[in-house]
Formats: C-alpha cells, structure tokens, sequence
C-alpha cells in the first residue's frame, strides 16, 4: 500500500509497533544505547544502560529514562507499569535502585552492575517480555 502513496512517511518506531512489542522493546534499547552514547560529559549513565542492556531480564523490558534514571516497564505503552528504576551515580555518589523514577530507594550501590543485580532482585518472580499497551489497558 505504502508503494502507491510516496507521500506516506511511516516511521521506524511504527513499524516496529506493528511487528510486535518485542520489535518495540528491542528499538527502545538500540535508541537509548545510541542517546547514552552521545553523553560523554555523563559517563555514570551510559555505564549504567550498558549493564543494565547486558542482562537478559531487563533487556526484555521496555526501557525509558526520566531526568536520567533508567525506568524498566513491562508495557510498551505510557503510562508505563514501572517495574523498577535506577539513577546513576552522581558526582561520585552512590547508584540508586527506586521502585519507581523519583521514588523511593529500595538500594545504593557503589556499580551500574551492582545497581542491575540489585533491581533484578527486585522484579517480581514469573515477569516475563514486555506486552503491548499501557498500564491501565493491562491491570
């Protein structure tokens, strides 16, 4: 259809909606992998999608960030159903595992990979990939 209309722009994102909320999942990550990249004044953050993209249980997540803080969804849709959250470290402060962005700290560790174990621990048992969606479609 799209060949007869060459007007008709589709974007990457849309397409991956289309193909499945793993195809979403799997672009969210590629971008902010690409974003943390582009952060070299911000190393703590880029370190912490990197360990957090290195583990297979929140690499299956819908992944976000808000003032820097990775949030982990198991929706692909906003609102998102925050499974947990990570800040990176600050000035040489501690990680901070947060049930949600802002939101109470359930840890402090001194590594992104510590941080990861940390909120790993935290997801509750049987999550499986993040599904199509929003929270308030999935409750």
């Amino acid at each position: 259809m799209r060949a007869g209309l060459p007007f008709l722009h589709v974007s990457e994102r849309a397409e991956a909606h289309e193909r499945g909320p793993a195809s979403v999942v799997e672009l969210q990550w590629r971008t902010m992998r690409e974003d943390a990249a582009q952060a070299p004044n911000f190393p703590a953050f880029g370190e912490l999608v990197e360990a957090a993209h290195a583990h297979p249980k929140l690499r299956q997540l819908y992944v976000f960030s808000s003032h820097w803080t990775l949030g982990f969804s198991s929706c692909t849709g906003f609102p998102f159903r925050v499974e947990v959250a990570i800040a990176p470290s600050r000035n040489g402060g501690p990680y901070l595992v947060m049930e949600r962005p802002r939101s109470l700290v359930i840890g402090e560790t001194a590594t992104a990979e510590e941080a990861v174990a940390v909120a790993v621990s935290r997801l509750p048992s049987g999550l499986g990939p993040a599904v199509a969606g929003t929270a308030d479609m999935n409750e």
